[in-house]
């Protein structure tokens, strides 16, 4: 099997590696868009000069090529870069028959200049569009007189970027609870969250949970894999073309790597199921503890909590001050028998016999009443799903939609609910829903993305 550095040079990622590390990668880039629209990777040098030359004009720092001479040109760094870029088997020259010079791509730097543009973009898998290739590649009667060449080889890399789609997103949610620290202040908390609940929340992790739910399709591709399996003609053919494919004479091994292929693509289906509840474990996570630090860090005011938590900042800063723990508290003797001291323990209390039963009654009807009121309003001011929905609804009205900036605040409590509002929007049981936009306003001196509640 050949390894990765049996096909790079040794020094590809030698300019990406470098101190002008930014401004090689912005030119690989795009050294790659000029040859989108060519029939080939090969371009005339000419104007992959020129194409550098205008990116050099706007960048004016000075590159040195030999960490002797420094340049300041934008051609002369153009074609510097164009060098080393050659000289580390990103490109290669072409000679045509007119004697003009091309600048072809190699093919190997195709595949990792794609990813690189993909993890610059972002890009959001569609993961129904995914499942439902894998859905209509084995519904489809009309592949199965090639059936591993058609079928079976594309199913098993469709899964296998299905998997790998969804494990970015779990990682994408850890990197998002890893920012979270206690440093953060309540605008840092709210704005980190609104942002993770427009590029995470309500975009990749909503679809998978609705619209791209992957279980539509889960049933009926397991059945199909198992239906090829046991049909003897489908895995005659397969066979046959795994042989050709691969390139493997041996008719038993090229079985048994096919029956394995399917084994793994019907095994992978059922492991997604353990993804997606790992998924929402962080989602659930990353929400509850954006949501509690901003309660706690919005709640610190003129109130017994946040007199204390203000002596124990306090308390910290002259601790990273260095000014020593003396004054900071005081300590005082303890004085305990050990078990294994001589002293006899002394008993401290005698256990007597029940005398008897109390005749007084418990709560009276009363207390009774007002414990249930008590338990009724405090269930009334929970920030629950039920609670924020009812209070959209009475903010609504008659009215289609009600800007965020109308919704009443008059203490931290009622911008807390504003944070519910936007948490809850999502579940398809509200009678509501919200449109966002990328402005931000004001309200109460605290800063927040400004967002439209709508009727649904």
């Amino acid at each position: 099997m050949k390894r990765l550095f049996d096909i790079l040079p040794v020094d590809f990622y030698k300019p990406l590696t470098s101190k002008y590390r930014r401004e090689y990668a912005d030119c690989i880039m795009r050294i790659f868009n000029v040859f989108k629209p060519e029939i080939s990777y090969g371009v005339n040098r000419e104007i992959v000069v020129r194409e550098l030359t205008d990116y050099f004009e706007a960048d004016d720092v000075e590159m040195s090529f030999d960490d002797e001479v420094y340049v300041s040109d934008a051609r002369e760094k153009a074609n510097g870069v164009i060098s080393v870029l050659k000289k580390c088997g990103w490109i290669e020259y072409e000679q045509e028959t007119n004697h003009q010079i091309n600048i072809v791509l190699c093919e190997y730097a195709v595949p990792i200049i794609e990813s690189m543009n993909r993890v610059v973009r972002e890009e959001e898998a569609e993961y129904q569009g995914i499942i439902s290739q894998i859905h209509a590649s084995l519904q489809n009667s009309e592949l199965y007189n090639k059936p591993y060449e058609l079928i079976i080889k594309g199913v098993q890399e469709n899964t296998e970027r299905l998997l790998s789609e969804l494990k970015k997103l779990n990682a994408s949610i850890k990197r998002h609870m890893d920012r979270q620290t206690n440093d953060m202040g309540a605008d840092e908390i709210l704005d980190h969250f609104f942002e993770y609940h427009k590029n995470i929340g309500s975009k990749a992790y909503l679809r998978m949970k609705t619209s791209e739910n992957i279980a539509y399709f889960r049933t009926a591709v397991v059945e199909r894999i198992e239906w090829m399996r046991e049909t003897e003609d489908i895995m005659e053919c397969a066979v046959k073309g795994y042989m050709e494919v691969e390139e493997i004479e041996d008719s038993r091994q090229a079985r048994d790597e096919v029956i394995s292929i399917l084994n793994d693509i019907k095994s992978s289906f059922y492991r997604l199921d353990d993804i997606i509840e790992e998924i929402d474990r962080k989602h659930t996570r990353y929400m509850r503890s954006a949501v509690m630090r901003a309660r706690f860090l919005l709640a610190t005011g003129n109130n017994l909590e946040g007199k204390l938590l203000r002596l124990l900042d306090m308390y910290v800063q002259n601790l990273n001050a260095e000014c020593g723990f003396e004054g900071l508290f005081s300590l005082y003797p303890q004085n305990f028998i050990s078990p294994e001291s001589l002293q006899t323990i002394p008993v401290t209390k005698k256990m007597e016999a029940v005398s008897g039963f109390s005749g007084a009654q418990g709560m009276s009807e009363a207390d009774r009443l007002l414990y249930k009121e008590i338990l009724s309003r405090k269930n009334r001011n929970r920030f629950s799903r039920k609670n924020i929905n009812e209070y959209v609804v009475n903010l609504l009205g008659e009215r289609k939609s009600v800007p965020v900036t109308e919704v009443p605040v008059e203490s931290a409590r009622d911008f807390i609910r504003i944070i519910y509002i936007s948490i809850y929007a999502g579940n398809r049981s509200n009678n509501y829903t919200i449109k966002r936009s990328d402005r931000r306003v004001e309200i109460k001196g605290f800063s927040l993305p400004y967002f439209d509640i709508i009727k649904k």
